[in-house]
């Protein structure tokens, strides 16, 4: 009886650690970005991320949200569109900056995880700032209002 506990025990065991080995990602979780059904590509940037394993900083050869949201085309979106914000895990805090230009950002509501794209035609990039209790995270992705 006492071999079959001790067995039972030492699968338990390994299966918990496999199962912390297989889920701790080592990287801050995906994001999709959505305006009226539509897909807009996501870039990651910087992030500090520790897991139950090991911790890392990754930098983003220091480039500015303007220049790291060219990655991708913008996608096209109304005015006013709400643009949808689904992280695969939920975040502790998130803060959203819009920039219009190389030189003007302002700070944007975030409400039930969705923001509104401006009135006015243009190309705007939006830089996300998360933060989790395993770290932080930076996201870029941007639009062209028509």
């Amino acid at each position: 009886m006492k071999k079959f506990f001790a067995i039972w025990m030492i699968a338990g065991l390994c299966s918990l650690g496999a199962y912390f080995f297989v889920t701790a990602s080592s990287k801050p979780p995906a994001l999709d970005i959505s305006a009226a059904g539509q897909k807009i590509p996501v870039t990651r940037g910087s992030y500090c991320w520790k897991t139950f394993f090991s911790a890392k900083c990754v930098d983003w050869a220091y480039a500015p949200p303007w220049k790291i949201g060219d990655v991708h085309e913008p996608v096209e979106v109304e005015p006013h569109s709400e643009i949808e914000i689904d992280f695969e895990k939920e975040p502790v805090s998130l803060a959203v900056e819009q920039w219009i230009n190389e030189g003007k950002a302002k700070n944007i509501k975030v409400k039930n995880k969705k923001i509104t794209a401006p009135s006015e035609s243009g190309v705007y990039v939006y830089h996300l700032m998360v933060n989790w209790k395993q770290g932080d995270g930076n996201y870029v992705f941007h639009i062209k209002v028509k």
